[in-house]
């Protein structure tokens, strides 16, 4: 929640708060001459009400101006290159991939620190929102594409554990949206961008944001509207590292088709196919929000608020033609007559093998909606103010495959049939023919939280020689209710290029907390929070959090903090359905899972078994500790400085581990039988007659553990002149020390920190850092910015000798202009000298998409009129 300071804040500690939002330390001390009119300063990381608790927590603040100066257009792109934001977890619509990395289609997730999005706390104006329905993988997170830039105020980024104080899934920190809110008067503003390449990358965005105000009460209504067209990577120079093959097999020999010519591989015997094209960059879409806030002043001090949020994004995600390996009679009429010709070579007529593309690229249409309401009440009871509020929220997800998803019994019988000929890519089939093997194969989630809270702050009656306790008690609770459907063809591996598993499940939680400010001197504070969480269907947990400010003069403040955390296993994780795979152990003396060998093990040396994937009920909470040291330092009235060492130890992740399923069949611990029926829904394992392991039935485990460790430094400074205007330059940077992660105990630490790892090619950069300036003189402004990210070792599988990706700088810009006090005019170019990213051999589309980007040049002009 926040911090609301009624008393007296000290010039210090204004000019940092304001020097965060872009102020400077001239307008901090004009607003300490005008204190008597400040109701509230809000600071996300406690729940403390009337306490000063500036410099007491890392939090750093970002205005709807700095989004908008630096070109941001939505949320997700702020997120991606925030420096504590730009590591594994993090994830957006980039590359427009539907399902590929897990992802989603059309959604976007962050992740504090590469601890992943499901640690780390998503906040609508303090209070939480639902977690999307489908998953990143098995990650849950919050879609932050569903909250409109334009709707915002401002974006506060708390970057040290904080599950003490607001609840399991802050491990890593917690973001928190502000909304406008109190506006007086009507605003509209125009926007439009594209590239400066030959490609249509077109956006349009307009927003009407009113404020209506009575005697007691005023209403503010944000409507946006936002619509992007596709960016493919045709559009661009890609360099493809990596090509695929298409080849039709013929009495044991291999043949290109003749729609590639020369351009073949293998000695001329399969065809080249680069499925990288056909991608994009990024996927289209269109958005419709708006966002209510009401307040009303009642009798007595006391106020009724409310808020609304309804957001609705469609769109469609891209991928390359899918993939299919076919068998068929060499006499069937889909046959052409180049194949026929040399299957007759021998006498015979022999099946046909075909391991080809279908003719068109994959689309999946999606369908977001997400609502939120809420009602509150808030007041004074003597010397202490309360507030509670009850809050619904609301996601329902569609995403529906429109093109290129091919039904397996449909391909067949059509092949069959004479109506559908897989050769040549496909091409010969007509429009009709290939809508009839096409699956819609629908998908449906819905994700609900309902939450009532309340808390109670003020002074405790208890008088040090520095000053008075303060404290604040609280409880909530949730209930929470989630669900993913996929089709049943999907989920029974009937549609080429589309697998699925299905999640249901819900819960209830409660918790109680209380966080105190105990002035120990003058200069240094001691603030403690406690929390308890119980959630029905995991049992409850407790979590301290101690922190230390030290004034050590009246320009430096030095801070420290301690914390413990957990995060209470997802409901994607204990209800997900069943998903089928293949596996494989080996076999022979010294193999950990030779006990499992039969006699077809130890004659072949391994066994191939199919894998049945399950949620687990009997999952135990992750848990993680936190420490963070740091300083705010004024070292002029112009210059300051903060810097945070952090630290994360993050244990006992919840992952898929089939090992300690076959351990416990070794151990007895978990049933081994000879059918799956008899397993009774239990983990475990089935052998057949020769006592080889043919099926494993397991799921999730709390098997994985990750440390990393690093330091965040941000630097302002202002320079004002008389005849050039006001300079407020900047820069911030996160710079990571380690960063392992262990997927299971008895696997070695892997050191992922400076590279691409994984078969996702996820990043870890080392450094990350943000820079620029701010100008302003009279009606005019203007911003220069800079993003850099350090060079990365290339990933698992680099090729053609590549070992680096080099380091990335990018720059953008953007000129502001006052046409009259009630008219203005943004222009704004990210990526000002249309910087390509470093080549990356490793994935296919050769550079690192989870941090680079290949958009190019993009320019936005934004028309403002106020009245």
């Amino acid at each position: 929640m926040f911090v609301k300071a009624k008393m007296k804040l000290s010039t210090l500690s204004m000019a940092m708060l304001l020097a965060t939002t872009g102020y400077s330390v001239q307008a901090a001390e004009e607003a300490t001459a005008e204190q008597e009119k400040i109701e509230k300063i809000q600071v996300t990381g406690s729940r403390l009400k009337g306490v000063d608790m500036e410099g007491a927590n890392p939090v750093q603040i970002f205005s709807r101006d700095d989004l908008a100066n630096r070109g941001y257009d939505t949320v997700s792109s702020f997120l991606r290159d925030l420096p504590q934001a730009s590591s594994a977890g993090t994830f957006t619509e980039n590359g427009g991939v539907g399902g590929a990395d897990g992802a989603p289609a059309g959604s976007s997730g962050v992740s504090l620190r590469g601890l992943g999005s499901s640690s780390t706390l998503v906040l609508v104006n303090g209070r939480r929102v639902a977690v999307d329905s489908f998953t990143n993988g098995f990650d849950s997170f919050v879609n932050v594409n569903s909250i409109p830039m334009s709707a915002l105020e401002r974006v506060e980024i708390l970057t040290d554990g904080a599950s003490s104080v607001y609840g399991s899934d802050a491990i890593a920190g917690v973001i928190n949206f502000i909304l406008r809110k109190d506006v007086e008067g009507h605003e509209i503003s125009a926007s439009y961008g594209d590239d400066t390449a030959s490609s249509d990358f077109g956006r349009t965005n307009l927003t009407y944001v009113g404020g209506f105000n009575t005697t007691n009460s005023n209403t503010t209504l944000v409507v946006d509207y936002f619509d992007r067209e596709a960016l493919f990577n045709s559009d661009r120079p890609i360099e493809v590292t990596l090509t695929s093959s298409t080849r039709t097999t013929i009495d044991g020999v291999d043949y290109a088709e003749p729609w590639c010519g020369d351009n073949t591989s293998s000695g001329g015997t399969r065809c080249s196919y680069d499925y990288v094209i056909q991608r994009a960059i990024q996927p289209d879409t269109t958005a419709i929000g708006a966002t209510l806030h009401h307040n009303y002043r009642l009798a007595a001090g006391k106020e009724f608020f409310a808020e609304a949020m309804y957001q609705q994004n469609s769109g469609s995600a891209y991928d390359s033609a899918a993939a299919f390996d076919i068998g068929m009679d060499g006499d069937l009429s889909v046959v052409p007559a180049w194949v026929r010709d040399i299957d007759a070579l021998d006498g015979e007529v022999n099946p046909i093998r075909v391991r080809s593309r279908f003719p068109e690229t994959r689309i999946q249409d999606y369908d977001t909606t997400s609502y939120r309401l809420l009602a509150g009440l808030r007041g004074e009871l003597a010397n202490w103010s309360w507030e509670t509020a009850a809050t619904y929220g609301k996601t329902e997800n569609e995403i529906t495959h429109v093109q290129g998803y091919m039904g397996v019994d449909k391909v067949l019988d059509g092949i069959a049939a004479g109506t559908f000929a897989p050769f040549n890519l496909g091409r010969d089939n007509n429009a009709a023919a290939r809508a009839a093997v096409r699956e819609l194969a629908p998908r449906v989630g819905e994700s609900e939280v309902f939450s009532v809270d309340f808390n109670i702050a003020g002074d405790l009656p208890i008088e040090l020689a520095a000053g008075n306790i303060s404290a604040v008690f609280g409880g909530e609770f949730r209930s929470e209710d989630i669900f993913d459907r996929p089709s049943q063809i999907a989920k029974d591996g009937g549609v080429f290029a589309l697998g699925a598993s299905d999640a249901e499940a819900d819960r209830s939680q409660y918790a109680a907390y209380a966080e105190f400010n105990v002035p120990i001197t003058d200069s240094l504070d001691v603030i403690a929070a406690l929390r308890y969480d119980h959630y029905s269907d995991f049992g409850g947990d407790v979590n301290p959090k101690l922190s230390l400010r030290y004034r050590a003069t009246d320009d430096l403040i030095l801070r420290a903090s301690w914390s413990t955390g957990f995060r209470a296993p997802s409901l994607s994780q204990l209800g997900a359905g069943e998903s089928l795979g293949t596996a494989y152990i080996n076999c022979g003396e010294g193999q950990p899972f030779d006990a499992l060998c039969g006699d077809f093990g130890a004659s072949f040396g391994e066994l191939e078994l199919d894998q049945e994937t399950l949620g687990n009920r009997d999952l135990d909470a992750e848990n993680s500790e936190a420490v963070n040291l740091g300083l705010s330092w004024n070292l002029t009235e112009k210059l300051q400085i903060t810097a945070d060492y952090w630290r994360y130890e993050h244990t006992d992740i919840v992952d898929v581990d089939a090992n300690t399923t076959l351990k416990a069949c070794i151990a007895g611990t978990a049933p081994v039988t000879s059918s799956i029926a008899d397993l009774n829904s239990e983990f475990g394992c089935v052998l057949d007659a020769g006592d080889d392991l043919v099926f494993l039935r397991t799921g999730f485990f709390n098997v994985g553990s990750q440390e990393t460790d690093g330091i965040d430094v941000k630097i302002d400074y202002r320079i004002d002149t008389d005849n050039f205007g006001t300079f407020k330059l900047y820069a911030a940077g996160t710079k990571t020390f380690n960063y392992e992660r262990q997927v299971t105990p008895d696997s070695a630490k892997e050191d992922l920190l400076g590279k691409l790892s994984g078969a996702n090619e996820i990043a870890r950069p080392d450094f990350v850092a943000d820079f620029g300036t701010d100008w302003s003189r009279n009606n005019w402004s203007a911003s220069l910015s800079a993003h850099y990210i350090s060079e990365l070792g290339d990933g698992d599988f680099k090729f053609g000798g590549n070992e680096t990706v080099d380091a990335w700088l990018v720059f953008s810009g953007s000129v502001g202009y006052d046409i009259t006090d009630s008219q203005s005019l943004l222009l704004s170019v990210r990526n000002l000298t249309d910087k390509a990213p470093p080549y990356a051999s490793s994935p296919t589309n050769g550079y690192a998409s989870s941090v680079h980007d290949w958009i190019g040049r993009l320019w936005t002009v934004r028309y403002t009129i106020r009245f």
